[in-house]
């Protein structure tokens, strides 16, 4: 049983690495394609689902989940989706 919770936490760190690579690809395509007249669309949930199946295995686990962490995640997860697009369009326009 030791075992398959070790794998679970292992899958759960995968998921919120998968989820800071997808915002951080996001925020690369936003920043690449700003001085184009058409920025890059970006994929504004894939990386909150991956936050979320971060949060339920931990939780499931009963493994501290880092809620205080999760919540700056969801935060920089907004403003990478709807901030920046916002700012850079408004500094190139």
């Amino acid at each position: 049983m030791q075992t398959v919770a070790a794998m679970a936490n292992a899958l759960a760190w995968l998921f919120l690495a998968l989820g800071l690579l997808t915002d951080g690809y996001t925020a690369f395509l936003f920043l690449s394609t700003a001085r184009r007249e058409r920025m890059a669309s970006g994929v504004p949930v894939v990386a909150l689902i991956f936050y979320a199946q971060f949060c339920s295995i931990r939780v499931a686990l009963s493994l501290p989940w880092f809620a205080p962490v999760l919540a700056a995640l969801c935060l920089v997860h907004l403003g990478v989706q709807w901030g920046l697009p916002v700012a850079l369009g408004r500094r190139w326009s």
